[in-house]
C-alpha cells in the first residue's frame, strides 16, 4: 500500500495534483451556490415558486445527460491527443451541441403549453420557455468547461463553471423577483459564459500528428451517454421507489432522498476526479503509454479513495442522530435508521470514480457505461425484490448499496484488466 502512495505520487505531477485541489473547491463553491439559491428563492418566492424552482432544476438534471450526447468524456479524452486541430475539433463540437440545444428548444416551444401543464409550472409557455433557456444555458457551459479542459486550461475553465454555475445565478437573482425571469437570466450568462470559454479554448501547438475527426469524438460520446443517464438514475430510483411504494404524504422518499444527497456530497470528493485526471492521462498513455510506476499508481488511486471514504462514513455513521436532528429537526428521527443503512455505499462509489478516468482513458469500448446499465438493472430487480420482504426505505437503500458494492468491485476488476501488466526485468 504504501509503495503503491509513492507510486501514484511519483507518477501524477503536482500541477495535477494543484488542478485537482482547485477544481474540486471550485466544485464545493458551485454546490454551495445551489444550497443558497434554495435557500434565497424559497425565502422569497414561497411554496409555490420554491416548487417551480425545484421542477426547473429537475427538468435540467434530468435532460441534460439525453442532450450532452456523452460529449464531456469525449471532449476529455480527445482534445488533448488533436494536437494543433484541438481549437476546431473543440468549436465543432460545441456546434454540435448548439444544434442539439436548438432542436430541443424548438420542440419546448412547440409543446410548451402542453409540458407547463403535464409538469404542473405556473405560468404556461413563458415558464416553459425560461427552463429551456437555463437548460440550454446549462449544457452549452457544461461542453465549454469540458473543452477548455481537454486543451489543458484548467484554470479558465474553473472560472467559467464558477462563474457560469456559482456566482452568475447568484447575480441573477439579485436582478429581479420574477421566477421565470430569474430562470432565463441564469440561462442567458451560462450561455455568455460558454461562449467566451470556447471561443478560448485551444492553444497554438505546433503538433501536426493526425488527430481524431468529429465524427470519432461524437460516436466515442454516444456509446457512453447511456452510462451517463444511468449514474444520475441510481441515485435517483431509490427516492423515486420509495415515494411510489410509501404512497402519498409519506416521509420515507424524504429519507432516501437525505441519505443518497449525502453519499452525493461524500462522492464529491473524488467526482473531480475524471475531468482532472481524463485528459492529462489520455494525453500520456497516447503519447508514451503507461510506465510501471503510473500503472501500479493508478491501481492504487481507487484503494486510496475507499481508505479515505471509511472515516467520512464511519462518522455519519456514529454521528447520525445529532446529524439527522440539527439538520432536519428532532422530528425526523426515522432518517437516522436510513441514514446509518445507506451511507456505507459511498465507499464503493469513490472507489468507482477514483477507476473511472483510467478506464475512459484507455479503453476504446464502453466498459464505464456498461457496467452502470448492468449495476442500475442489479440495483432495480434487488430493490423490487426485497420489496416484498422489508419496509419502503430498506428495500431501495439495501439495493442501492447492492448496487454501489457491484460497480466499485467491477469498475476495479476492470481497472486492472486493461492497465498493462508490469514486464519482467530479464534474469
Amino acid at each position: 500500500m504504501r509503495e503503491g502512495l509513492r507510486s501514484l505520487a511519483r507518477g501524477i505531477p503536482a500541477a495535477v495534483r494543484r488542478d485537482y485541489v482547485v477544481s474540486t473547491v471550485v466544485h464545493w463553491l458551485t454546490l454551495a451556490s445551489g444550497l443558497l439559491l434554495f435557500h434565497l428563492v424559497a425565502g422569497r418566492a414561497g411554496p409555490a415558486g420554491f416548487a417551480y424552482y425545484q421542477v426547473a432544476r429537475g427538468v435540467v438534471a434530468t435532460l441534460q445527460p439525453f442532450a450532452l450526447l456523452g460529449l464531456v468524456p469525449a471532449l476529455h479524452r480527445y482534445l488533448p491527443r488533436a494536437g494543433h486541430r484541438a481549437r476546431a475539433l473543440a468549436r465543432q463540437s460545441f456546434l454540435v451541441q448548439l444544434v442539439v440545444m436548438d432542436l430541443i428548444g424548438l420542440l419546448g416551444l412547440v409543446v410548451a403549453d402542453d409540458l407547463g401543464r403535464l409538469l404542473g409550472i405556473p405560468g404556461g409557455a413563458h415558464s416553459v420557455r425560461a427552463v429551456v433557456a437555463l437548460a440550454t444555458g446549462n449544457c452549452l457551459c457544461v461542453v465549454a468547461v469540458a473543452a477548455l479542459r481537454g486543451c489543458g486550461q484548467v484554470g479558465a475553465a474553473n472560472l467559467a463553471w464558477l462563474l457560469g454555475l456559482g456566482l452568475l445565478p447568484i447575480a441573477a437573482f439579485a436582478l429581479t423577483d420574477r421566477m421565470e425571469l430569474f430562470l432565463a437570466l441564469q440561462g442567458i450568462a451560462m450561455i455568455l459564459v460558454a461562449l467566451a470559454g470556447i471561443a478560448v479554448a485551444g492553444r497554438p501547438t505546433g503538433d501536426t500528428s493526425p488527430a481524431p475527426s468529429l465524427r470519432t469524438v461524437i460516436l466515442f460520446g454516444l456509446r457512453r451517454a447511456p452510462g451517463d443517464i444511468a449514474l444520475p438514475a441510481l441515485f435517483s430510483f431509490p427516492t423515486f421507489y420509495a415515494a411510489a411504494a410509501a404512497g402519498p404524504g409519506d416521509p420515507d422518499a424524504g429519507y432516501v432522498g437525505f441519505v443518497t444527497s449525502a453519499i452525493t456530497l461524500i462522492c464529491a470528493l473524488f467526482a473531480m476526479l475524471t475531468p482532472v485526471l481524463l485528459p492529462r492521462l489520455s494525453g500520456t498513455f497516447h503519447t508514451s503509454g503507461v510506465g510501471a510506476e503510473l500503472g501500479r499508481g493508478l491501481k492504487t488511486l481507487p484503494v486510496v479513495a475507499a481508505a479515505l471514504t471509511i472515516p467520512l462514513t464511519g462518522l455519519l455513521f456514529l454521528a447520525a442522530p445529532p446529524i439527522v436532528h440539527n439538520f432536519l429537526g428532532l422530528e425526523f428521527t426515522d432518517a437516522v435508521h436510513a441514514l446509518r443503512l445507506g451511507v456505507l455505499a459511498a465507499i464503493p462509489f469513490a472507489v468507482f470514480y477514483a477507476a473511472r478516468p483510467t478506464l475512459d482513458a484507455l479503453a476504446e469500448t464502453p466498459i464505464v457505461s456498461r457496467l452502470l446499465l448492468g449495476c442500475l438493472l442489479l440495483q432495480i430487480l434487488v430493490t423490487y425484490g426485497l420489496g416484498h420482504l422489508l419496509p419502503p426505505t430498506t428495500a431501495a437503500l439495501a439495493g442501492l448499496t447492492t448496487a454501489a458494492l457491484a460497480l466499485g468491485a467491477l469498475s476495479y476488476v476492470a481497472l486492472v484488466h486493461v492497465l498493462p501488466a508490469p514486464r519482467l526485468k530479464p534474469a
